[in-house]
C-alpha cells in the first residue's frame, strides 16, 4: 500500500509536467517561429512600436523588411498589411492592455514557454519554471481573459471563451502545485539533488 502511494505521489508531478509541456512548448514555438498576417490597425499599431515586420505584396508574398527605422512616424504612412512573428499577437494584446513595451514582454513569454516547458519534462529546476508559469498564467488571465468572460452569465459563455479561461485556471494551479511540491521522483532535480545529498550525508559520515 505505502509503496502504491509512493508511486501514485509521485506520478502526479509527472502527469502535470507532461500536460504543462504539451501546453507550452508548441505555443512558445508557434510564437518564436510562425509568422502571422496582420492588417489594418493592427499593423499600424505594430510599426509604430517597432516591431521588425515584413510588407505583403499583391500575392501575399513577403516583401521588404520593415521596422521602425524605415518609417516617419509624423507622416502617418504605414503598411495596411504586415507579416510579423506569432508573438507578436501577445504584443497586441499586452500592449491594449497598457503594458509597456509590450513587444519584449510577449519575446519573454514566449522562452519562457519554449525553455520552462522543456525544463519541467525533464524536471529541472522544476520549481523556479513552474513559478515562472504560474506568473505567466495568472498575469495573462488578468490582462486578456478576466476581462472578455461575463462572469455573472459564466455557464451560458461560449465554449471557447470559457475554456479559455478554465485552461489558465488550471494551468495556474498544476504550476503552483509544482513551484510548491515539487517534480517528484521521476525527474532530473530527484535525481540530481538527491545524488548530492546523499554524497553530502557520507562525507559527514567520514
Amino acid at each position: 500500500m505505502k509503496k502504491a502511494h509512493h508511486f501514485a505521489s509521485n506520478l502526479v508531478p509527472l502527469l502535470a509536467r507532461i500536460l504543462l509541456f504539451l501546453a507550452f512548448v508548441p505555443a512558445g514555438w508557434h510564437h518564436a517561429m510562425d509568422w502571422t498576417q496582420f492588417q489594418g490597425g493592427d499593423a499600424e499599431r505594430l510599426q509604430q512600436l517597432g516591431v521588425q515586420t515584413t510588407l505583403s505584396g499583391p500575392n501575399g508574398q513577403a516583401l521588404v523588411h520593415y521596422g521602425q527605422a524605415d518609417i516617419d512616424p509624423t507622416d502617418g504612412r504605414y503598411a495596411d498589411t504586415v507579416h510579423a512573428r506569432s508573438l507578436h499577437e501577445l504584443t497586441l494584446a499586452l500592449d491594449d492592455r497598457g503594458v509597456p513595451r509590450a513587444h519584449v514582454a510577449a519575446w519573454v513569454i514566449a522562452v519562457v514557454e519554449l525553455i520552462g516547458g522543456g525544463m519541467l519534462l525533464v524536471g529541472l529546476f522544476s520549481r523556479v519554471w513552474a513559478a515562472g508559469i504560474a506568473f505567466w498564467s495568472v498575469a495573462l488571465f488578468g490582462l486578456t481573459t478576466w476581462h472578455a468572460v461575463d462572469w455573472g452569465s459564466v455557464w451560458s459563455a461560449t465554449i471557447a471563451s470559457r475554456a479559455s479561461a478554465f485552461g489558465l485556471m488550471t494551468i495556474g494551479v498544476l504550476s503552483l502545485g509544482l513551484a510548491f511540491g515539487g517534480a517528484g521522483a521521476f525527474s532530473l532535480d530527484a535525481l540530481i539533488f538527491r545524488r548530492g545529498e546523499a554524497a553530502g550525508g557520507d562525507d559527514g559520515e567520514d
